[in-house]
């Protein structure tokens, strides 16, 4: 099963990357804590992002976005979950984007005891409400989206993902999905992420990925950009 995932994401993996004409590479890095309280745990995720190339006569932009969330384990079935996100991105010198968006979602784990199982497949489904405020005299705009991850996890050196010292591969494939077609460009776009985690302690885990995104303007209109990310993170943990 775990294989045939894997196959499926990788097809979409690369039906993208033939889809769109356009394609730039990005850089994300995070820096995330986390406090676990029993079934609570609070986390703070700092996340700037840069442009690394792009298509001719594409700008160059650059971002930072810095997320508290809160997840609760309300069954072994599902957690609720529950974000507030304060982001700034420079799109060139004359202006400037100050974005915050809510969030809300569960997490449904497909597997009745995850942590008991060889893998783990899960699914997150969210709403997000956001606002953007611009530094020109363009007037703020509000926008709804919703967004459903599924997500694969496999550990490789040891029986389950919790335990320290395991390196664990990730895959998961997302779909952002604007209410209605905003002004904001690529707010409709498909997502798929590649990689894998490696969990020192309990304290420190380490995880890097490769991500495509690929965009359109519209909900009627084609994918017609592809964007490359290179993602690393490190997350500490209370």
């Amino acid at each position: 099963m775990a294989q045939l995932a894997f196959g499926i994401l990788g097809t979409l993996l690369w039906v993208s990357a033939e889809a769109a004409a356009q394609t730039s590479t990005t850089l994300w890095t995070n820096l995330t804590f986390d406090w676990v309280r029993e079934k609570v745990t609070y986390e703070v995720d700092f996340e700037p992002k840069i442009l690394l190339s792009a298509p001719p006569g594409e700008p160059g932009w650059r971002n930072l976005d810095i997320t508290s969330s809160i997840e609760y384990a309300a069954r072994k079935r599902f957690d609720l979950t529950g974000e507030l996100v304060v982001g700034h991105t420079t799109q060139s010198d004359q202006l400037g984007t100050t974005e915050f968006t809510l969030r809300g979602g569960v997490r449904i784990h497909l597997l009745e005891n995850p942590r008991k199982r060889r893998f783990v497949i899960r699914d997150w489904v969210r709403v997000e409400s956001r606002t953007f405020f611009y530094s020109n005299d363009d007037p703020d705009e509000s926008t709804v989206r919703f967004r459903n991850r599924l997500e694969l996890l496999v550990p490789v050196n040891k029986p389950t993902v919790s335990e320290d010292g395991v390196v664990t591969a990730l895959a998961d494939w997302e779909w952002f999905i604007p209410w209605f077609d905003p002004t904001e460009r690529f707010a409709s776009r498909q997502r798929i992420r590649m990689g894998g985690s490696y969990r020192r302690s309990q304290a420190w885990r380490f995880f890097a990925f490769y991500i495509r995104n690929r965009s359109r303007n519209t909900l009627s209109e084609e994918f017609t950009t592809n964007e490359n990310v290179l993602n690393f993170q490190v997350r500490r943990v209370w």
